[in-house]
This record gives C-alpha cells, structure tokens and sequence, in this order.
C-alpha cells in the first residue's frame, strides 16, 4: 500500500476488541467472506451490463473531460461566483469536495485568485435564495442548472428566477452566456432549451444517478470553476476502483465496509455515524447520508418482498460533537457503528503556547499542538466507545487534497452498492421519493398530475388537530 493510499482501520469492529457479544468473531468474519462470493459475482455483472455507471467515472473521455474544462475556463472568464441551482446528489457532492479542499469558512474569505467562488443553493427556500441573489453581484455571476430529469420542481423553479434576475441585469442574449445546463444527453425537459435556446449543456451520463454523480460533470464543472484539480479526484477515484475489484472480502474495502455495517444493522445497529475528525469534511458526512440512506432504505426487496429495511446514517464531527452527541453514543442504546474519517496531515498546525505554568489543566499542553490534541481526541474516543462494547471504524487518510477526496468518495459509493447486494435490495433507485414529488406537482398544478392533488386533499385533516 502505498502512502497516499486510503486506509480502513476496523480493529474496533472485532471481538478481540469488544469481546464476542458485542464484536465480530472470526468465524462470523469467515462467514462474512463467503456471503460476498455471490456480491462479487453480482457486482461484476452489473459493471458488465453498464448499470453501475459510476464505476467507469474515473476513466472519463479525455474529449468529455476537455469540454468541462472549456466551460469551466469559460466561466472564469465572465464571473467571479458560480452559483450551482440543483439538490440532493446535484448538490451535496460539489459542496462536499469544496468545503474540504476550500475550508469550512471559505465564502467570507477572500476569492481565491485561480478559482470561482462556489455557491450551492440547494433548497426552495426563498429566504436563502432571495439573500445570496440580493448579495451577489450579478454582473459577476454565473449559474449552473443541474438536473438530470429537468423536471426537479425545485431546480426548474430557481432556474426561471435566476433566468430572469440574468435577463433584467444584462439582457437575454448576455444571460445564456452565465448559464450552463447539466443535464440528460438526450431526454428531460432541460435538453430542448438546450437544444432550442442555445444554453451551453454539459451531459449527465445516462446510467448514474445522482447521488452517484458527483466525479461526471455535475460535480466536475462547479470543482473545476472553483479552481480545483479534477484530474487528481479522478486519478485517486481511479486508484480506489482498482483496489475495489478484489474479490475477496479482506482485500477490498468497499466489501470489508459493506460488510461490518451491514452485519452490525442485522445485529441491531440501525444508525451508522459519520464522524470526521476534520471540521472541512463535515459537507463529507452529509454527501454520505444521502448516498446510505436513498440507496438502503427500501420497502421490497428484489424478490418484491416488503422488508422496510435500512440503516439510518447521522452526520458528526469530531471533536465538536464529543461535547454534543458522545454521552449518547457511549450509554445510550447498542443501535449504533461509529465510523470515523482522521487526518495523518491536517496541512498546517498551530503550536500551543506554554503559558500558566501554576496551572495543572493548561500547563500539560504546552509545547504540544493543535493537529496532536484533536489526533489524540479521535483515538481515545475510539478507545473509550471499543471499552463500552461500542463497535467503530476509521477511514484513514494521508492528507486532505483531490487524490484523498478521490479515493474515500469512490469507496463510499462502491461500498453501498456491496451494502445493496449484500441485502438483496437495489441501491440506485429511490421510489419512496416520487410520491411527494408527484403530490408537490399536482398542488402547485402541473399538468397531468391532478388525481395526485385531489389525494392530498383527501390526506388533509384541515385545522381539527392543530393547537
């Protein structure tokens, strides 16, 4: 393994560490490695047959990876804030990757001189929209429409709002300029205004969904008008697919991480933490609940079988939420996995002065720093939950950089697409969200949907029960 190589530290998953109630024994793990034979097989039928589309990301066209670049360097060239119009997997992978390599506090520091700044406004709320368009300067503004369906009610919404905010600012023929549309190549209600109106559209590749999206275009343009190198996501996601082939269970970490969580689920453990020990990963975490809880939680099974399974995911960061949500983790309900992302190389550190010597609880951290208290902070956490009987595991990374975010993105996906298989229920679609969808469509009144509004109508129980 080389030493810009991802690594997962699960020893707090095994009973030698938690002892055999609360750990996996060897004889589980044996059985463990033998489930997957029938995984591999399946998976390797799905790459085969093109429905896991985002396993062949990494190894985009070089003409396909040169027209995000062209747009990208376009963009630059007009405006300094692209403002991404999308949600859900449209939203939380760019936002993810910039908040880790940009920093948490990134939009009230200055731009940085080779990049966009990077606005995801991923809610209808007009509060939040009405403030960023009122405080950007539309003249230095561009947006990007991201919507494989084009039908995303929320997404269309915007788009018409910023069309016309573009239009009133700088005139019709200025304001296609500013917009470019990621969407289906072929299909969807954005690719005619593409087509017909002469929009710059970058593609959605047909087989990726969108939570699985973010090393295609929709999260490729927004990283590179941000001045990020997408060659090294690429390149780490590429590293991470080639170790993600192995068949065996111990030699792949999509499987070993499929495995534990899955096995911990069926043991009682519904709720898998996400708890960085990086405040700039914690966009990281909220990227992951999409992606766990849209692909596992499903009603039928792939025999149509009701199962009404998964495996609730929760966003944390350490060592903030040690002060928050850690008394519950260690004597609250065994219905938790802790799985932890830490840093070898925070990048920079800060020395902690050694000042009051007289006093016991400050003096021991003199001389030391900031990256080895939070290092410790992570390690002991661990150490504390494994002493409770808490199961836990580490993602481990060099450094925090393209290669890095790469790697651990690459890992997550391809781990729940094995979670998917393991559980006999198909991770890449999602139909518990269509029924809101459709009932938002038919009381905002779009055509065709009136059937759903009357049922909503139907589900209204007016103000009887409202105090």
């Amino acid at each position: 393994m080389a030493p810009t190589d991802l690594r997962l530290d699960y020893a707090y998953c095994t009973a030698d560490a938690l002892g055999g109630v609360h750990g996996v024994a060897r004889q589980r793990a044996v059985e463990l490695s033998q489930s997957f034979i029938r995984v591999h097989a399946e998976l390797e039928r799905g790459r085969q047959e093109g429905r896991l589309g985002f396993w062949e990301l990494p190894q985009t066209p070089a003409a396909e990876l040169t027209a995000i670049k062209s747009q990208a360097e376009r963009l630059r060239g007009l405006a300094d804030n692209l403002v991404v119009l999308g949600i859900g997997g449209s939203a939380l992978g760019a936002t993810a990757v910039d908040m880790a390599l940009n920093g948490i506090w990134r939009h009230s520091l200055p731009r940085r001189q080779d990049g966009m700044r990077l606005y995801v406004a991923d809610n209808s709320d007009p509060r939040m929209f009405t403030s960023l368009l009122e405080g950007l300067d539309l003249k230095r503004t561009a947006f990007n429409v991201i919507s494989k369906s084009g039908s995303t009610a929320e997404t269309a919404a915007q788009f018409m709002v910023a069309l016309d905010r573009l239009e009133q600012a700088l005139g019709p023929e200025e304001a296609r300029r500013r917009l470019v549309l990621t969407t289906d190549p072929v299909a969807g209600s954005l690719r005619p205004l593409a087509t017909l109106q002469g929009f710059p559209s970058l593609p959605v590749p047909p087989n990726v969904g969108g939570r699985y999206s973010v090393l295609s275009a929709v999260g490729l343009l927004p990283l590179a008008c941000a001045g990020h190198d997408i060659d090294a996501l690429l390149a780490g996601a590429g590293r991470m697919a080639a170790r993600c082939l192995a068949p065996e269970m111990t030699a792949n970490p999509a499987y070993l991480f499929a495995a534990l969580a899955v096995d911990f689920w069926r043991r009682g453990r519904n709720i898998l933490v996400m708890m960085p020990y990086v405040s700039d990963l914690f966009g990281l975490a909220q990227w992951f609940a999409q992606l766990w809880a849209e692909s596992l939680g499903k009603a039928l099974n792939l025999k149509g079988e009701t199962v009404n399974l998964g495996q609730t995911p929760v966003a944390a960061v350490g060592a903030t939420d040690q002060h928050s949500q850690l008394q519950l983790y260690m004597e609250g309900p065994h219905d938790k996995l802790i799985c932890f992302i830490t840093l070898d190389n925070y990048g920079c550190d800060l020395e902690i002065p050694s000042l009051y010597p007289e006093l016991d609880a400050m003096a021991y951290l003199g001389g030391r720093s900031l990256a080895e208290l939070i290092q410790a902070e992570a390690k002991a956490t661990a150490a504390a939950l494994a002493d409770q009987g808490r199961p836990s595991l580490s993602l481990r990374l060099p450094l925090l950089d393209e290669d890095a975010l790469g790697q651990v993105i690459f890992l997550l996906e391809a781990a729940t697409v094995a979670a998917g298989a393991l559980l006999g229920i198909d991770p890449l679609d999602q139909p518990g969200v269509e029924l809101s969808k459709k009932l938002t469509y038919g009381l905002m009144g779009r055509p065709g949907f009136d059937s759903f509004r009357q049922r909503l109508e139907e589900l209204d129980l007016g103000q009887r029960f409202v105090l």
